[in-house]
């Protein structure tokens, strides 16, 4: 990925080669930056429309030498349209989750369930918690106008969502929930809920993330659509994928 709109007073703060986290036998590389130039919500909006996603205070997007699997995707609001399956996850999750939406704040509750759920997909290395510092750089912290939507059930904290907001974009920085609850499908549910959220205050796209095919944990994402792929610098209407659309 190149950049076509005009970063150039970013600072470049760490190029990482690492053991590609979405393709086994591949090597990534990851380019952070510290913005300069603006953080309002339509600098927020540019930088989503040309493929970054943020880290903290830092923004970044993948730079892999002889690959571009890394697909950045997102929904159109007004022209998404739910599968049954996830329509399903809507109903059953409207009359089982409340969710709050408010700044992102750093607390035991969260970092016990960040915890649960990393440990549960099998992301923590040598057995390491997330701790409260990496907790609060990586999704407390933020120069951009973040949000965090906090799901429960009953009085249980369940799920989070860490997300930014643009003029005119949304994008969903980080989701996680509990293992215990799987039966709700949180994560699904999750992005429905920005959905809805995007609708009722008049943003146009939820951003989210980067999509690549061949990657399992990945995959969902294209289970949502219509949606756009951003391919070859250009936003490109796609479908979804075929088996959620017979679900």
């Amino acid at each position: 990925m190149q950049h076509e709109l005009p970063f150039s007073t970013d600072l470049e703060v760490e190029r990482n080669t690492l053991a590609c986290p979405y393709l086994p036998d591949r090597v990534a590389s990851l380019v952070y930056w510290l913005p300069h130039g603006g953080t309002r919500a339509k600098d927020l909006d540019r930088r989503l429309e040309a493929g970054q996603r943020r880290h903290g205070p830092l923004v970044y997007e993948p730079q892999c030498q002889g690959c571009q699997e890394c697909i950045s995707l997102r929904i159109p609001v007004e022209s998404f349209q739910p599968s049954r399956s996830q329509r399903r996850v809507w109903t059953r999750g409207q009359k089982k989750i409340v969710a709050r939406v408010g700044v992102p704040i750093r607390d035991q509750a969260r970092l016990e369930l960040i915890n649960r759920h990393s440990g549960w997909r099998g992301w923590l290395e040598n057995e390491e918690n997330i701790t409260e510092d990496f907790y609060e750089q990586v999704f407390v912290c933020s120069l951009f106008h973040s949000l965090e939507i906090a799901y429960y059930v009953d009085t249980v904290l369940v799920g989070i969502a860490i997300c930014d907001r643009g003029e005119v974009g949304f994008s969903a920085v980080y989701t996680y929930y509990d293992p215990a609850y799987a039966e709700l499908s949180i994560g699904t549910y999750s992005i429905l809920y920005q959905l809805e959220y995007c609708r009722r205050v008049g943003l146009r796209y939820l951003y989210l993330g980067y999509y690549v095919a061949e990657c399992p944990s990945l995959m969902y994402k294209a289970n949502f659509g219509p949606h756009q792929r951003r391919l070859g610098g250009q936003w490109i209407d796609m479908g979804r994928d075929e088996k959620e659309t017979r679900q």
